[in-house]
């Protein structure tokens, strides 16, 4: 037996426990209690026979330690996903839990961090967020033998009174009045003149994501079997610097989206006189086109609220694209593949309530297609039973 007796300076009684592997100390704790120190030794024991035993020391290091070989393994994300994850480590998780002892981070310290974050006002979306990143960060802990539980896992994400934010979007008349109140052509500009304007019809009728949109050149023109765009690519805005960048599409599959009549000669104009590996729409002194500076050259807050819809955002004009698709009749499969989602089903959880609009003229045209007879079809020569049968 490997737990000794001994007597502090003050003279109280203490056990040693000591657990030895190969001949070597791995591992030794203080009990006031002999059999607590028997008990701890038996466990220890026990865990190294089955496998499952882990060095306590290595949980004493800071978690900022296990923190820096954690964002190395998190290179293969894409780029904007690690810039998330490494802002809520800096901004969040670091500030309160950076200096402190892998192992000694609590269930309940993190509960209190999260419910402190949502007393001040932060966003229970952006606190679960948070909190996601907290709990692959320990999660990594666990896996490089630092701690044998990941004690966020046992902390509920808030979700109180959480509501989702449904997008907006525009009627027919109203994408073409917000066109026009974004047009930048005036009277005064050549004929040739590109019209940054018309990328309201092209994100309200071809549905990209802005990314998507501004990540088309010219090569991904389709004219076969009808006309199109080949989305492969997008150009996204860095968190830290806001330079643009190219990078792959949020699902990371390239897709097929085919033009309406209304978006091919506005793209017959945006790719004149471009070489293949131009861009589409590019910015006025060229490159990529970002958001911020396109919604500043059309005057996008004062075209809002011209057209009363004072809280549009541009992205809402992707729900706009998925409103008019299934008001045209088109099936889910096909809003999916043009919207770029995982699966139908996906596309029906986020649109799905847009089909509302659709539920009783459906119902007024299979009403007409079921051959029901009014009570005045009844021929002549055919008398109706007393039970109302012919």
């Amino acid at each position: 037996m490997s737990v000794q007796r001994y007597t502090t300076k003050s003279g109280k009684v203490r056990y040693r426990a000591r657990v030895k592997h190969h001949g070597r100390e791995v591992a030794t704790s203080v009990f006031d209690r002999k059999r607590d120190a028997e008990a701890w030794e038996d466990d220890q024991k026990r865990r190294l026979r089955l496998g499952e035993w882990h060095d306590p020391r290595r949980g004493q290091i800071a978690l900022s330690v296990v923190a820096v070989d954690w964002l190395e393994s998190r290179n293969s994300l894409k780029r904007k996903t690690l810039a998330l994850e490494a802002a809520a480590w800096r901004n969040h998780i670091e500030p309160k839990f950076g200096k402190v002892p892998v192992a000694s981070i609590t269930s309940a310290d993190i509960a209190t961090w999260v419910g402190r974050m949502i007393a001040a006002g932060a966003a229970q979306s952006t606190v679960a967020r948070h909190l996601a990143v907290f709990r692959g960060l320990l999660a990594f802990a666990v896996q490089d033998g630092r701690i044998t539980k990941n004690p966020a896992e046992r902390v509920a994400a808030p979700t109180s009174g959480k509501v989702r934010r449904e997008g907006q979007f525009l009627t027919g008349k109203e994408v073409l009045a917000l066109a026009a109140a974004c047009s930048t052509v005036s009277e005064d500009d050549p004929d040739d003149a590109l019209d940054y304007g018309d990328l309201v019809k092209v994100l309200a009728y071809l549905g990209p994501r802005w990314g998507e949109l501004a990540g088309l050149q010219v090569r991904d023109r389709l004219r076969v079997p009808g006309h199109g765009v080949r989305l492969q690519r997008a150009v996204l805005s860095s968190m830290e610097t806001g330079s643009l960048y190219v990078d792959t599409l949020k699902s990371k599959r390239a897709r097929t989206a085919p033009l309406v009549d209304e978006l091919v000669p506005i793209f017959d104009r945006w790719c004149a006189g471009k070489d293949p590996d131009d861009w589409i729409f590019h910015a006025p002194r060229g490159g990529p086109l970002s958001e911020r500076n396109w919604k500043r050259s059309v005057g996008w807050a004062e075209a809002i609220k011209e057209i009363e819809r004072p809280a549009l955002r541009v992205h809402d004009l992707r729900h706009t694209c998925a409103s008019l698709w299934l008001a045209a009749g088109a099936d889910p499969k096909v809003l999916q593949r043009i919207l770029g989602h995982a699966s139908a089903a996906m596309t029906m959880d986020l649109y799905g309530h847009l089909v509302d609009d659709n539920l009783w003229s459906s119902a007024e045209r299979l009403g007409g297609t079921l051959g029901a007879s009014d009570e005045n079809d009844t021929p002549e020569n055919e008398e109706e039973a007393p039970d109302g049968s012919l």
